[in-house]
C-alpha cells in the first residue's frame, strides 16, 4: 500500500531525502511525495525535484487523517523547534532507511530518523528520533545517538559512543570510541575527537591555512 508524506523543508537536505525516497519506491512502492513545506517560502507552488512547495506548517493543522511528516532539516536546533510545533497535529513520524543502508536487526531507531545512502548501523546501536545519518556515515557497536542530531557525510562514530540531544557533526568527522558529545555540541568538518565534548562546545581540529606560493 502506497501512503502520502510531506516533506517539511526545501532545502538540499529536503532535496536528498526525495532522492532516498523514489530510491525506496523502487525497491517496493511505497511512498507518494504530497510536496514540501516551507515557513519561509509559503504557498509559492515553486517546484524544487519535481514536486512543489505547498505552504507552512499551518498546512498541518486543516489534515482530517494522520498523515506522514519527515523533517528534512539538518539543523538540530530548527529540527527540534518545528516538531515541537507540530507536535499536538495528526502526524506519523515513519523512519525511512535508503535501501543500500545496513541496519543491525538489533539496533534500535526512533520515529522520524532517516538513514542515508551507504550507512551502517551496527549492533545494539540505539538511535533516537529525527536523527539524520547522512550518506556513508558508520555507526559502531553499541553507541547512542540521542534525539534531533545530525551526522552529516562520511562521519564515522566508534563503538560506545554517545551523543547526547541536538548535536551536530561536520562532514568526515571521527569520534574516537567511547566518547561523550554533550548537548548542542558542533565538530567541525574533518575533525577527530579523541577527548569528550561539553554541551554547547565547538570543535575543530585540522584548521586549514591558505599558504602563498608566489608566482
Amino acid at each position: 500500500m502506497v501512503e502520502e508524506i510531506i516533506i517539511y523543508g526545501s532545502g538540499g537536505m529536503a532535496r536528498e531525502v526525495v532522492e532516498l525516497i523514489e530510491d525506496i519506491n523502487r525497491i517496493r512502492p511505497t511512498w507518494s511525495i504530497s510536496g514540501y513545506l516551507d515557513d519561509i517560502k509559503g504557498d509559492c507552488s515553486e517546484v524544487v525535484n519535481g514536486y512543489k512547495v505547498i505552504g507552512t506548517g499551518e498546512v498541518l493543522k486543516s489534515l482530517e487523517h494522520p498523515a506522514n511528516v519527515v523533517l528534512a532539516i539538518s539543523n538540530p536546533e530548527v529540527k527540534e523547534r518545528i516538531y515541537n510545533n507540530i507536535k499536538g497535529y495528526p502526524l506519523r513520524f515513519p523512519v525511512l532507511v535508503h535501501p543500500s543502508a545496513r541496519v543491525a536487526r538489533s539496533a534500535r531507531i526512533g520515529e522520524g530518523s532517516i538513514i542515508g545512502i551507504d550507512c551502517i548501523v551496527s549492533v545494539n546501536v540505539d538511535i533516537g528520533r529525527h536523527v539524520f545519518l547522512n550518506m556513508r556515515t558508520v555507526v559502531g557497536h553499541d553507541a547512542v545517538i540521542r534525539d534531533y542530531c545530525s551526522c552529516l557525510v562520511n562521519c564515522i562514530i566508534a563503538g560506545d559512543v554517545t551523543m547526547d540531544e541536538r548535536t551536530l557533526l561536520g562532514s568526515g568527522c571521527i569520534i574516537m570510541e567511547k566518547i561523550h558529545i554533550g548537548k548542542k555540541a558542533r565538530v567541525g568538518m574533518g575533525s577527530i575527537v579523541s577527548c569528550d565534548v561539553q554541551d554547547s562546545h565547538v570543535v575543530m581540529s585540522r584548521p586549514s591555512k591558505s599558504m602563498y606560493f608566489g608566482e
